[in-house]
């Protein structure tokens, strides 16, 4: 009975995969990053606000058997992103310091943060028409940092927005712990074409 059930679930899995395709393309977007302080840092000490980058790489997807109605899918980039943050840093004023404003001096500045990122993602595709469809999914990014040698996971969510079988506008949030003691934050939106599939 038991080798029964084996050989059901292996014929099953190896008619899904036949069926399943991988489609190999390009994908660029926009990103806008910043860092979320963490509890215990002091107020006003340092403020972080969003900075703008870009992402650029190369995409796979392999999308499961499924019907007309929508499938599930697996997909992974490689990536080189620009990232970072801007801050304002409030320095108290040493007897060595000209005062400014009397107690403090105000620093502005912006941090760049080149990565190499490998984001691997999984979700199901709804198909709402026969050339759109909706598709939420989950992943999981590793970054590594170049110059460095630091290397982070960060983890998030978002969803594709796929115009027939080749297009696909992504948006997503991801985040990590790291950089300056605090939670470190992304947004992207990104613009994918699989120039072929096999």
């Amino acid at each position: 009975m038991k080798n029964k059930l084996l050989i059901a679930v292996g014929l099953s899995l190896a008619s899904v995969c036949a069926s399943a395709q991988n489609y190999f393309g390009v994908t660029g977007g926009y990103n806008l990053s910043t860092i979320t302080e963490r509890s215990g840092v002091v107020p006003g000490w340092r403020e972080y606000s969003p900075k703008s980058g870009f992402n650029v790489g190369i995409a796979y997807e392999h999308r499961f058997a499924g019907s007309d109605k929508g499938n599930m899918f697996l997909g992974a980039n490689i990536l080189y992103s620009l990232e970072g943050y801007k801050f304002k840093e409030v320095v108290p004023v040493g007897p060595d310091i000209v005062f400014v404003n009397a107690n403090t001096i105000d620093y502005d500045g912006k941090i760049d943060i080149k990565l190499l990122k490998i984001p691997v993602s999984f979700g199901y595709n709804f198909q709402l028409t026969e050339k759109f469809g909706i598709a939420p999914k989950i992943f999981v990014i590793y970054d590594f940092e170049p110059s460095y040698k630091d290397s982070y996971f960060a983890f998030g969510g978002g969803a594709n927005f796929n115009i027939g079988e080749r297009f696909s506008i992504g948006i997503g949030y991801d985040m990590k712990s790291g950089y300056d003691g605090g939670w470190y934050d992304n947004c992207h939106a990104n613009l994918t074409y699989y120039i072929f599939s096999k």
